[in-house]
């Protein structure tokens, strides 16, 4: 079978959704019925792509990416169209028209909670296979969309193994966090994406340094929001427990996962939320709020802790408290394995709707 991919972010580009589209074209390039893959993305780079995948140059303009495609496309005549985002499925729906070509559509988070305007929402009865990343994804497409409840699966986030970091002293010393209790968030700090909830945590810390003097808040990523979150922050008086690490090397977030305490993103707008399963691959405790698809890597509660805004603050404190799991990386490799997640994309690959044309 031939397959064409079209995404927004592949190899070569940053991202939990370029990541995602990372582990599902590698465990798609293995399985035994698959002879080619063709990966068109938005964001990428080719030299970054493996050798049994075959990435073509990027192409940012709307217009020409869809041109682009659609020639190559016709030219390539795939057995498969693996929609990668919401926003493509016009294109794919004219390849698969011309092609015969079954469409899988996969979705990740809020670009799928409403129905989209135009063209987009009727064709998502024309698709023969979606997989959400996770139940509440699903959950919100279902409620606008007119579909059989059955072609739409659950494929959740996968997580390589974690290879443990020795602490760095130095990196340690040269943060400032030395002998600190560590609550971590990693994520982008955009204007756009208020709901991860960086700011629910600072509004807490007041309430936490009467228990905790020595606690320090570690902000990873950066972006347009940061100036509005380092007002709350003076708003608050919290500025000495608190530090904007910016955008870091994977072995520096590697050395973070390993030093904090708690990692904790009480975000009310998570299609998932990959950076949970890295901290519990590190073996640390995770802690979300129960509004979104935060839940599923957390298992609703067997993996890490689930808050609520109300009860937020008490319950970052307990979990500060508590003694972390001895299995928990074990756990997550069980559950959001590499092995798990291609025996998933094998059986999907296998599932009558794909073998059937709309």
């Amino acid at each position: 079978m031939k397959i064409l991919a079209l995404v927004t972010d592949a190899f070569g580009a940053s991202g939990g959704i370029a990541q995602y589209n990372r582990d599902f074209l590698t465990a798609l390039a293995i399985q035994t019925d698959i002879n080619t893959i063709k990966v068109l993305p938005r964001n990428g780079d080719p030299e970054q792509a493996p050798d049994n995948i075959e990435q073509l140059p990027s192409q940012q303009s709307t217009w020409l990416y869809a041109v682009i495609t659609f020639w190559r496309a016709l030219k390539y005549k795939p057995g498969l169209i693996f929609c990668g985002h919401l926003n493509f499925l016009p294109l794919a729906w004219l390849i698969s028209k011309l092609t015969s070509a079954p469409i899988w559509l996969q979705l990740h988070g809020i670009d799928a909670w409403e129905r989209p305007n135009g063209l987009t929402a009727k064709l998502t009865e024309k698709v023969n296979l979606v997989t959400c990343v996770s139940r509440y994804t699903r959950r919100r497409f279902l409620s606008w969309a007119n579909i059989r409840h059955s072609n739409v699966k659950i494929l959740p986030n996968t997580i390589s193994e974690f290879i443990n970091q020795q602490n760095d002293p130095v990196f340690e010393e040269n943060l400032g966090i030395k002998g600190k209790k560590i609550i971590l968030t990693v994520g982008r700090l955009s204007a756009s994406e208020h709901y991860k909830g960086h700011d629910r945590i600072i509004a807490c810390l007041p309430q936490l340094l009467k228990q905790m003097p020595n606690l320090c808040y570690l902000i990873v990523g950066d972006g347009d929001d940061r100036a509005r979150l380092e007002e709350l922050i003076v708003k608050n008086d919290v500025s000495s427990n608190i530090k904007f690490i910016g955008n870091i090397s994977n072995e520096q977030l590697s050395n973070l996962y390993s030093i904090a305490d708690l990692f904790a993103m009480p975000s009310t707008g998570e299609g998932f939320g990959i950076v949970f399963l890295e901290a519990m691959a590190a073996g640390t405790p995770v802690l979300s709020l129960d509004l979104d698809g935060s839940v599923d890597p957390l298992q609703d509660g067997n993996l890490g802790t689930v808050a609520t805004e109300v009860n937020l603050c008490e319950v970052l404190c307990d979990a500060l408290d508590a003694l972390p799991s001895k299995n928990l990386a074990d756990r997550v490799q069980d559950i959001f394995g590499q092995k798990r997640f291609k025996n998933h994309i094998q059986q999907l690959l296998q599932t009558k709707c794909l073998q059937v044309n709309n």
